[in-house]
């Protein structure tokens, strides 16, 4: 089982989705993040994913929930609410939105992270107002 991490960009009262431009997920939103490194933590993992992908200091780091898929290969996902200043760049995807849980389905999201989808729904009213 491979370790992944991604991370819930939240900024003026809206969570980040972004498009894949490659692999066979491509066309697909997700919250951007990536693998662990062999003896990297989960929350250094995600600061550095972020860094990678989208060329910005995340601040905060704050656990939200985690999912098993078996898309390419089994993985487990672990998904962080995290909060930046800084204007995130494209990368490695070819499109961003910026919006809130209730619409985050309006794109072709993965469905194995609707429980992500759910347990950000839950804390969004304290996240967004409170960021």
């Amino acid at each position: 089982m491979i370790e992944v991490v991604c991370g819930a960009l939240i900024q003026q009262g809206q969570v980040l989705i972004a498009r894949r431009n490659y692999g066979s997920a491509k066309g697909m939103y997700e919250f951007p993040g990536g693998k662990v490194e062999k003896g990297e933590a989960k929350t250094a993992a995600l600061i550095r994913e972020m860094k990678e992908e989208l060329d910005i200091d995340i601040q905060k780091v704050q656990y939200l929930a985690e999912s098993e898929d078996q898309q390419d290969y089994p993985f487990h996902l672990t998904c962080f609410l995290c909060f930046s200043d800084q204007v995130p760049k494209m990368i490695v995807h070819d499109d961003f939105i910026w919006t809130t849980p209730d619409h985050i389905y309006d794109r072709p999201f993965f469905k194995s992270d609707v429980g992500l989808v759910e347990a950000l729904k839950k804390v969004w009213p304290y996240v967004s107002q409170n960021e």
